[in-house]
């Protein structure tokens, strides 16, 4: 039986190279496969094919950044690349805190960077051997990060980002989704705001909540809530002629009843979204934490993922305004 092994591609500066060389050593001897290129050449803006083909060949791509190693174009082109590169798992590790202290900000986001040194070695190579035979099951990263995502408790009370900052910011669509939507339908300038923006404005808004089925079983207090803004929504609709109704829509769908978010021009390179993560509802309701994707600082890859998740509340099978209101839980409630 043929036992496929992971394969190890080396990336280091060459002044560090004994040090590696040591490393490699240790790593061959507990039966894996390690590439290194020993001889540093390389011409033109791109990196020698060889070595491209060579990281796209590694599970796993062994880092040890160093002074030089930061100081090397070549040896930085590598990190990113192997980090652009589908099934490829990076591993990086410093020499020292001074060093990881001088990594780019992007790549410290993008990549967890571990500590190598002398007196760390034997516990680090068994750390690395691990992560080697692990990486032969790892697919590939499903959302880069470009920064940090911005999330607190209290998100909606800060400046810039009250429900009424939200709206003054949106130029072409507003997209709430909740089980309820209480916090805007309860306000009484949230509700006038979102009138002006379809009447005064003509910008698209979307509504997304739950339905009385999901909630009965779940939270009393929900459909309460949830029945009452029904009602602020038909009368919403009762302000706006037929035009302006063709501007607002509202869907009513059991899986909004795990979703809070909003979202702002989504189809714009300013589209910024809100969302509270299902973990945070249910182990900290008492602050609400609440995280924003930027489409000019963060991932758009996770915007569009998280985007798409709303737009499935849209389909077919959501209630509208009318449905919710003529159902006998709304009359017996």
């Amino acid at each position: 039986m043929t036992i496929i092994r992971p394969q190890i591609f080396m990336s280091y500066a060459r002044h560090d190279a004994g040090f590696v060389y040591g490393i490699r050593a240790d790593l061959i001897n507990s039966g894996l496969e390690c590439w290194i290129d020993d001889t540093h050449i390389q011409t033109g803006d791109r990196l020698n094919p060889v070595i491209e083909d060579a990281i796209s060949r590694s599970s796993l791509v062994l880092a040890y950044v160093t002074k030089n190693y930061l100081q090397s174009p070549w040896c930085m082109k590598e990190f990113r690349h192997a980090l652009e590169t589908p099934g490829t798992t990076v591993a990086p590790y410093v020499d020292s805190q001074e060093t990881l202290s001088k990594v780019p900000a992007d790549l410290k986001n993008e990549v967890l960077f571990g500590v190598l040194t002398p007196d760390s070695r034997t516990r680090l190579l068994a750390e690395l051997t691990g992560r080697a035979w692990a990486s032969l099951q790892t697919v590939q990263r499903v959302v880069p990060s470009d920064d940090h995502i911005l999330a607190g408790p209290a998100i909606f009370d800060s400046a810039g980002y009250s429900r009424l900052d939200l709206m003054k910011r949106a130029n072409k669509e507003l997209i709430l989704a909740g089980p309820n939507l209480r916090s805007w339908m309860s306000d009484a300038e949230s509700k006038r705001g979102l009138v002006a923006l379809v009447k005064e404005r003509h910008i698209r808004v979307t509504l997304i909540l739950a339905t009385y089925e999901t909630l009965r079983a779940v939270s009393p207090e929900g459909a309460i809530h949830l029945r009452e803004s029904v009602k602020d929504i038909q009368k919403i609709f009762n302000l706006l002629d037929d035009a302006e109704k063709e501007l607002i829509s509202a869907h009513f769908h059991i899986g909004a009843s795990t979703l809070s978010a909003v979202i702002i021009d989504p189809d714009t390179q300013e589209g910024i979204l809100f969302f509270s993560p299902r973990w945070a509802i249910q182990f900290l309701p008492q602050d609400r934490m609440t995280c924003v994707i930027d489409k000019t600082i963060n991932s758009e890859a996770l915007f569009k993922s998280i985007y798409n998740g709303v737009l499935l509340m849209t389909q077919g099978d959501a209630k509208n305004v009318q449905e919710m209101l003529a159902s006998s839980w709304h009359a017996n409630g």
